[in-house]
């Protein structure tokens, strides 16, 4: 089989969807998963695709994970936008006990993530990765843009996840 390409678009909660998929390709799908060259995502959808690239053994984890984070979501009086509920902390919480301490190396060229800068409203695809900081930083970008937190600089360029457009735009 050729090389091919695997990416998770960006679906915001519908990310447990694309995890689903992931652990069926683990289970089922190992032949596929061989001859995937680079992976690709924006939004929730790099999450996934960086789990599935770096830490395919913890694709349950991660379900798990998401799992119990939604749970927690829904006790809250305003789900994520609750005031004094730190989605990100939360989100990066998850993030820094699935991805391995190489998971930066890993990803570095075959990891594709979607992000706008924020300087030139343009969208690039982000693929190297100079820490594991750098890459947890670039897939858990997408939830800034409606958390309003402020975005740290990644690779000296802010940014979030996806094109830019209303109500987005800097």
């Amino acid at each position: 089989m050729k090389h091919i390409n695997l990416s998770f678009a960006a679906c915001g909660f519908l990310g447990i969807y694309q995890l689903g998929a992931a652990s069926a390709f683990c289970k089922h799908g190992q032949k596929l998963l061989r001859d995937v060259k680079a992976f690709a995502g924006a939004s929730a959808g790099s999450l996934v695709a960086s789990v599935l690239l770096t830490a395919p053994e913890k694709i349950e984890e991660c379900i798990q994970f998401t799992h119990e984070f939604a749970e927690d979501l829904r006790r809250q009086s305003f789900g994520a936008v609750t005031p004094g509920y730190d989605f990100m902390a939360r989100l990066r919480q998850g993030l820094e006990s699935i991805l391995p301490p190489n998971a930066h190396q890993l990803a570095h060229g075959r990891l594709h993530v979607s992000i706008t800068s924020t300087r030139m409203g343009r969208n690039s695809l982000v693929s190297s990765y100079s820490s594991r900081e750098d890459l947890i930083q670039v897939t858990h970008s997408w939830g800034r843009k409606w958390a309003s937190v402020p975005f740290a600089p990644v690779a000296s360029c802010p940014g979030w996840d996806g094109p830019a457009g209303p109500p987005w735009d800097p």
